[in-house]
């Protein structure tokens, strides 16, 4: 059974791991202090714990950025791990070396930083090794109540879950119904305290439907005071993958998701974050703007900036401010869809996409309050109202302030069709549900990474995860959903 359960509050787990490593960094180098001045460490470290805590917060978020806190690192060996620990632990001692020649009168010598950078390389790969062997022993054992045909073709989605930690152990199955598909029944639904008991179970999946049932609740009930995790498959889905699948959203979903995140952060916290990160970014990003700008003017016709109608909170307009990137008569036929390769981008525009450098002089729009540093991505009011015909719940995006960064823009490779902008849905739901000042922070990291290489990831989302809830809402529409209804209430 799962016992530390790492697949659980994700983001928790993420930020225990980001802190420890910071702390041992630091923790390090002051007992570095300690066996090289003995009584003086104190004053020693009290004037350059400035840098050391700066330089430990690059070692995590380098960490972070290479995917070692991820539950998909698994696969990862420990050399491997290792030697990218090593090379963040070398950049981190770096920075502490620069910083305290450059900030102090007396920098550290080579005694502390030979016994700071050695005991913090060995805690932290003592720390991974834990962390890997729990990510590989993390397991957990999952049954699925089916009440009606539509839960057996959502239990086929465990088929993108494999190697996720998670093993379907079986379906326990509602009074009056006879499971037909090819995964092992456990028994009937009033045994269901004996086969989780039995079978080891750590979570029980149902619908939604079968949370507002009098008879299921009361089993419920017993197995959560019990200590075992009852809940919808979409909840499992923000767990696993961080992201929300459009076809299982039902309108208790909606409700529960706008109630989460609190107003204080979103009003005060968050704006404030935006005010500092847009500052940060236009004073850093000034030079970068420049030589673009330069090598707009002498590559392509036209102006060197790009203004464009978009939408922001509530769906009110704003005027975005980009590089330009694309030739002049690239919207001669009206908007259009922005691909991967899209031949209107020029030589210069293509490098600046790639790298995101375009999208810099957008800082002003979020000092400015048009915009949040992080996000749903602000979209032309016409490709809105084109998607909303097409998207269900399309619409609830603009519930909150639009980002130059966000979770879709991270997580999913660029979009180019309905079907992207209806994936990328789901991982904005997930982020208007769950933000926090920690997710942010996490996403821009993210954004780093993006930079760095040039573009995300391709999606990871499988076809045949697609195919199955097509024919989940292909069996709800065709059979209706009274039927379900009707079997429920037959208990």
């Amino acid at each position: 059974m799962n016992s530390n359960g790492i697949l659980r509050k994700h983001w928790f787990h993420v930020t225990l791991h980001f802190v420890a490593d910071t702390t041992i960094f630091c923790l390090a180098f002051l007992v570095g202090s300690m066996a090289r001045f003995g009584d003086e460490a104190a004053d020693f470290f009290g004037t350059h714990w400035p840098v050391i805590a700066a330089s430990g917060v690059l070692l995590s978020s380098t960490i972070y950025i290479l995917g070692l806190y991820s539950t998909h690192s698994a696969h990862r060996g420990a050399f491997e791990r290792a030697f990218i620990l090593f090379a963040c632990t070398v950049a981190s001692v770096l920075m502490v070396i620069g910083g305290a020649y450059a900030l102090s009168a007396h920098p550290p010598g080579r005694g502390v930083m030979g016994i700071g950078a050695s005991a913090a390389y060995v805690i932290v790969v003592i720390h991974h090794i834990f962390l890997l062997h729990a990510l590989r022993t993390a397991r957990e054992r999952v049954a699925y109540i089916v009440t009606c045909p539509f839960d057996e073709v959502e239990t086929r989605l465990f088929a993108n879950f494999s190697g996720r930690n998670l093993e379907l152990v079986g379906v326990v199955a509602f009074y009056g119904y006879q499971p037909t598909g090819e995964t092992r029944v456990l028994g009937r639904v009033d045994e269901i305290a004996e086969i989780v008991e039995r079978e080891k179970i750590d979570r029980v999946l149902c619908t939604t439907k079968s949370l507002n049932n009098a008879t299921l609740t009361r089993h419920f009930c017993k197995l959560r005071y019990s200590g075992v995790s009852v809940m919808p498959l979409i909840i499992l889905c923000e767990e696993i993958e961080q992201y929300v699948p459009i076809e299982l959203i039902t309108p208790e979903w909606l409700l529960s998701a706008s109630g989460e995140p609190q107003l204080l952060y979103i009003k005060k916290v968050k704006r404030l974050f935006d005010i500092v990160c847009s500052v940060i970014g236009l004073l850093l990003g000034a030079p970068l703007v420049a030589l673009a700008a330069v090598a707009i003017r002498l590559t392509s016709p036209g102006p060197i900036f790009y203004r464009q109608t978009r939408a922001g909170r509530f769906g009110r307009d704003f005027q975005i401010l980009k590089l330009r990137s694309m030739r002049m008569d690239a919207e001669k036929d009206g908007a259009q869809w922005s691909g991967e390769n899209d031949p209107r981008v020029t030589l210069v525009g293509r490098f600046l996409r790639r790298y995101r450098i375009d999208e810099i002089p957008q800082l002003w729009q979020v000092l400015c309050g048009n915009l949040s540093f992080v996000g749903p991505r602000p979209e032309r009011p016409e490709m809105i109202q084109m998607l909303a015909t097409e998207i269900p719940y399309y619409q609830e995006r603009a519930m909150v302030q639009p980002g130059l960064t966000g979770w879709a823009q991270v997580s999913y490779p660029y979009g180019a069709s309905v079907a992207d902008a209806r994936r990328k849905l789901e991982y904005d739901l997930y982020y208007m549900k769950h933000m926090s000042l920690f997710l942010d922070v996490f996403i821009l990291l993210d954004t780093v990474r993006i930079v760095l290489l040039g573009g995300a990831a391709p999606a990871a989302r499988a076809l045949a995860e697609t195919e199955t809830l097509q024919e989940w809402v292909r069996m709800k529409e065709k059979e209706a959903d009274p039927i379900h209804s009707v079997e429920l209430g037959a208990a």
